[in-house]
């Protein structure tokens, strides 16, 4: 079951990071490798994000880092279970050092929510617990 659970999962995942991966890019998706992670964007690729009219949770961080690391499943997780109604993005700083610079990232991971207009409406620095994500959203009406 648990198996199966697995696969449903990316399934879903593949599906919902494609759709986002393609939308951003402009582009056809047929060739590409699947995705298995929340999609690390390019300064105009996020900026069409916050624009395409659903919230955005971002999170500027590096692969090398532990608590980076221990963040990545809790945002595929979310990507799968709110897609249709979020934008899951993951922002590699050392890539993106613009972006870094224009968000004011001083500490990695950095996860920022921004609403349906592409306004930072939450910050939070560090290991953010999924039901604490969640219960943030629910209160300010974003999820």
């Amino acid at each position: 079951m648990i198996n199966r659970t697995r696969c449903l999962a990316f399934a879903v995942t593949f599906i919902l990071l494609l759709g986002v991966v393609s939308a951003c890019s402009g582009g056809d998706s047929s060739g590409t490798s699947p995705p298995t992670e929340a999609p690390d964007l390019a300064s105009i690729q996020l900026e069409d994000v916050l624009t395409n009219g659903k919230p955005t949770l971002a999170e500027f961080g590096w692969r090398e880092c532990d608590p980076c690391k221990r963040m990545k499943p809790v945002l595929e997780e979310l990507a799968v279970e709110y897609g249709d109604r979020l934008n899951v993005v993951i922002v590699e700083v050392y890539e993106h050092m613009d972006l870094a610079r224009q968000y004011n990232i001083m500490t990695i991971p950095t996860q920022i929510v921004f609403d349906r207009n592409g306004t930072e409406v939450i910050r939070h620095i560090g290991y953010w617990d999924k039901g604490r994500i969640v219960d943030q959203m629910k209160e300010l009406k974003i999820l």
